[in-house]
Order: C-alpha cells, then sequence, then structure tokens
C-alpha cells in the first residue's frame, strides 16, 4: 500500500446529412457512423448521459447513422462524498454491496479518503487504475476485480471490473460499458490497442464504466485515464457485437483539449474540469 502513497495524496442532438458534422459548439466534439451487418439497429441504443450523447437516424429506412456527441464543459460538482444512501434510486441502493474482501475494501477507503465529491472520488479511482494497473492484452482466463489487482495488470476488461468494483466498493453505483473505440487507422489509437485495431468495425471492441452521481446520472469514464467523460470515440453498444458488424467512420470533429490533474508533482490526464462547489478550491487543477 505504501507504493498508493505516491499516486494519491493530494489529490440527441439530431443527426444531420451522413457526411456533415451539423453545429457542434466550441465546448463540443462530434463523430457520425454508419452501422452495417444485420439488424443494426439491436446492436446499439440512444444514450442521454451527462456530456454523453448517442443519437441514431435511418436516412433510407435501411442504413443506420449514429452521431456520437460528447460535451466538455464541466460538470455540477455538489455531491457530496460519501454519497447518503438517502440520495440514490431506491432500485441502486443495494448494487453498491459487494463480497468482503479485505484488500479491495482497503484500497476503495485509502483512494477515496478525503474526497470532497462523488466527482472526486470517482478521478482517485480513475487516476490509481490508468497509472497502477499495467495494461494487459486479452487472454483466454476469466478477469476478476481481485485478479486484475492482485496481478497489477488487466485488459480493459479487467481495468473496468476492478474500477467499477473500488467505485460501488466506496458507495457509488458503477455499471460497466461494452461498445467500440473508433479509429480510423490503427495509428489513431493507444499504442498497446493497435495490434487489435479491426478493419471492419474501424476501431477495436473496448470496455468502460459508468457511475452514477446523484444529481447528474450514469457519468461515463475510462479507467484506462479518462475519469468523468470519454470522447467521440466511444459508442456504447447494446452487447458485444456480433461477427457480422460493421463500422464505418464518416466524419468527426476534432477532439476537445482535456485537462491534467495535479498529483503530487505529476499530472494524470483526465477527461474533464469539474465546475468547484461554494467553498472548494480550484488549485489542484492547471492547463
Amino acid at each position: 500500500m505504501k507504493s498508493l502513497l505516491v499516486l494519491v495524496a493530494a489529490l440527441s442532438a439530431v443527426l444531420g446529412a451522413p457526411a456533415s458534422m451539423g453545429t457542434v459548439a466550441p465546448e463540443s466534439e462530434a463523430a457520425v457512423y454508419r452501422l452495417a451487418g444485420p439488424s443494426p439497429w439491436k446492436q446499439v441504443r440512444p444514450v442521454e448521459n451527462p456530456g454523453y450523447r448517442v443519437a441514431l437516424s435511418s436516412p433510407d429506412g435501411t442504413t443506420l447513422n449514429v452521431r456520437v456527441v460528447v460535451d466538455g464543459r464541466p460538470l455540477r460538482d455538489d455531491q457530496a462524498f460519501p454519497v447518503p444512501s438517502s440520495s440514490l434510486p431506491e432500485e441502486l441502493r443495494g448494487t453498491v454491496l459487494r463480497h468482503p474482501d479485505d484488500d479491495l475494501d482497503r484500497l476503495a477507503r485509502f483512494l477515496t479518503r478525503g474526497a470532497r465529491s462523488a466527482l472526486e472520488a470517482v478521478e482517485r479511482v480513475v487516476a490509481y487504475t490508468s497509472r497502477r494497473i499495467r495494461y494487459d492484452p486479452p487472454g483466454p482466463g476469466t478477469e476478476t476485480a481481485a485478479s486484475c489487482l492482485a496481478r497489477g495488470r488487466g485488459s480493459c476488461v479487467g481495468r473496468s471490473l476492478l474500477a467499477e468494483d473500488l467505485i460501488a466498493r466506496a458507495g457509488i453505483p458503477a455499471r460497466q460499458v461494452t461498445g467500440i473505440l473508433t479509429a480510423s487507422a490503427p495509428g489513431e489509437l493507444p499504442e498497446e490497442a493497435q495490434a487489435f485495431w479491426v478493419a471492419a468495425i474501424s476501431g477495436v471492441r473496448h470496455r468502460w464504466i459508468e457511475a452514477y452521481i446523484p444529481g447528474l446520472g450514469w457519468v461515463p469514464s475510462d479507467p484506462a485515464g479518462l475519469a468523468n467523460t470519454v470522447t467521440a470515440r466511444y459508442l456504447a453498444l447494446a452487447g458485444p457485437p456480433g461477427p457480422q458488424f460493421g463500422l464505418a467512420v464518416i466524419s468527426r470533429t476534432s477532439e476537445l483539449r482535456r485537462p491534467k490533474l495535479d498529483l503530487v508533482g505529476q499530472g494524470v490526464v483526465l477527461g474533464r474540469p469539474r465546475s468547484v462547489s461554494p467553498g472548494a478550491s480550484e488549485a489542484g487543477y492547471r492547463r
């Protein structure tokens, strides 16, 4: 646990023409994708989450187009931490319960101790999984949160299972998201993922998470290093894509500039600044 001290101490828009992005606000980014394969509408669903929207359109009754819009404006940061169970919808109150595990329970408490808000607690967990859990390509074995922590490495699935588990143990409901991390060419992906690029889906299969923040809803994060947001390259699917699923990138705007959170002399890349609650300090952020 001593090594952790180095890391944590201070802590829809309507779809336009397929080839056109339409009007995109300066603080937003967007992408348009065309899906192919049998029943593509069964593979994807509309999404309206804080800062992340997926809108569907079928211009000819056969082709399915998808527009992903990510809003980069700060999230309202006024949900106290720990999160009172009374502030959660009744159907989510039991989802934070996990089987007892001393290592996972201890780590969740350590990472989130002193967090001033639920969003900051999520940031701390993402910082840990992105910096301390090394990426491992997917293998034949089954990954779990416990195995990922014990090995200190994991695929996008293992990292997401660990992050989801830690966030839930901290009292914040969390869940998995299956989808595609899109890229027109392998070089657009992180180095460790380039070997897995598939031309037919214009990217790689990917896993990330959402955390339920009272007053906001389900907020996405990628345990690989994006906290409280994802980019327009992330297309959430209703389930794992089938073998005949196809995706083509029609258009994409430039990605938003993303801030860093200072942690003990090193910058951890995070997805989005938070609107600071009254009385809180903004000293931890820099552009």
